[in-house]
């Protein structure tokens, strides 16, 4: 059941990719094709580390069932869109929705490698299938079914959850945990997120950095935030982001670690492909096979790195970590190289050289953070570790 929620997750990352040209076409709207991906990511991001602490206070199998549901409504709105502006908001309701995974509640640590790079292979197939599924709705079918295909597997993946799930529920009544919500501290952070998040993405494209829109964004984001950790010091009962977690200097390394390595990620696989269909001038179909490599690349260090972390002593989480980031400054340079007269040869090795660098990294963060952390703070710590992978 975990790995279908991985695989619904990954899928609907990737699937929309070679999707884009061709919606900016039909909405005419291509200044704010950016907006379908950054919508669902603001809110994935902004609400993501709410999900740790609900998970505590009700449970992690309401939480993960609530979050599916949400997503379920923010595709069929999305395949539904008859403008942008309705695409851009129902992709922001299907990021509240992104699935929150929890695999250290019914996996023991030392196993957790194995299992997570198993998973990690799950969200590996799911991206080499995206592309894929992508272009060829959109070639042959429509650009909607890149939404439409979620429902079916969001519904099997929920059946899934509550038939195979099995995870403790805590006690009390519901008055009683609704009183433990740092609901403050929730709603600070929320729109602290979403302040920093719009100026980020209008910088540079609708506005310039230096226009007075951007400032005063920057800044209200920034107090914004101040405001929020003097929440969970001195008011929060149950604090969203305890500070505790970012006094210690790993756990605080690997949300850093994360947040570099979704910049590297989200960039590539969402603008890969349009390099392709713009400047390549190839197909929707095309170009989800042109982007194989990277997914490849992935997905087999993404298994491979959770394997040897579980099973040997000489490779450590934090081997694996310089090593995927030395790999994904190199092929992330070498891309940024590319042009319309880039051979073929130079275009899979760039993207296959960036993605080992990926995948070595991407469960790695995780289940370091997780190892680190004492247990009541495992649910925290994920949340946070995924926070900070979708704000970029």
């Amino acid at each position: 059941s975990l790995a279908l929620a991985i695989f619904l997750a990954a899928l609907d990352q990737t699937i929309v990719a070679t999707a884009l040209p061709a919606i900016a076409i039909e909405f005419n709207a291509l200044d704010q094709i950016a907006w379908v991906g950054t919508a669902y990511l603001l809110t994935a991001t902004a609400f993501q580390p709410t999900y740790g602490s609900l998970s505590d206070i009700f449970g992690r199998k309401p939480v993960f069932l609530t979050v599916i549901f949400l997503f379920e409504i923010g595709s069929l709105l999305c395949g539904l869109s008859v403008n942008m502006t309705m695409l851009i908001i129902s992709r922001a309701v299907a990021g509240i929705g992104l699935v929150f995974i929890i695999i250290s509640e019914i996996v023991p640590i030392k196993e957790r490698g194995k299992y997570q790079g198993m998973i990690g292979g799950c969200f590996g197939f799911a991206s080499v299938v995206g592309p894929l599924l992508g272009g060829a709705f959109t070639d042959k079918v429509t650009w909607r079914w890149a939404f439409f295909i979620n429902l079916p597997l969001g519904v099997i993946t929920f059946i899934a959850v509550v038939v195979f799930l099995h995870l403790p529920i805590p006690t009390g009544s519901f008055c009683s945990k609704l009183a433990r919500i740092d609901w403050l501290g929730a709603f600070v952070l929320v729109v602290s997120t979403i302040l920093l998040l719009l100026p980020l993405n209008w910088a540079g494209s609708t506005y310039a950095w230096s226009d007075p829109h951007i400032i005063v964004l920057l800044c209200l984001g920034g107090v914004g935030y101040i405001i929020f950790i003097l929440i969970e010091a001195k008011v929060a009962v149950q604090p969203i982001a305890p500070l505790h977690l970012f006094k210690n200097f790993k756990v605080a390394s690997t949300f850093s670690i994360n947040l570099f390595h979704g910049m590297t990620f989200f960039a590539l696989v969402y603008f890969i492909p349009l390099y392709f269909q713009v400047v390549k001038s190839e197909s929707a179909t095309t170009s989800g096979l042109e982007l194989l490599p990277l997914i490849m690349g992935v997905s087999f260090l993404s298994i491979l790195s959770g394997q040897l972390v579980s099973r040997t002593v000489f490779f450590t989480y934090g081997s694996f970590c310089i090593f995927g980031s030395i790999l994904m400054a190199i092929g992330s340079g070498l891309i940024s190289t590319l042009t319309e007269d880039s051979s073929k040869g130079q275009m899979i090795g760039y993207l296959l050289i960036a993605g080992f660098g990926i995948g070595s990294i991407i469960q790695i963060t995780v289940l370091a953070g997780q190892g680190i952390v004492e247990p009541k703070d495992i649910a925290t710590v994920t949340s946070l570790l995924t926070f900070f992978r979708t704000s970029t």
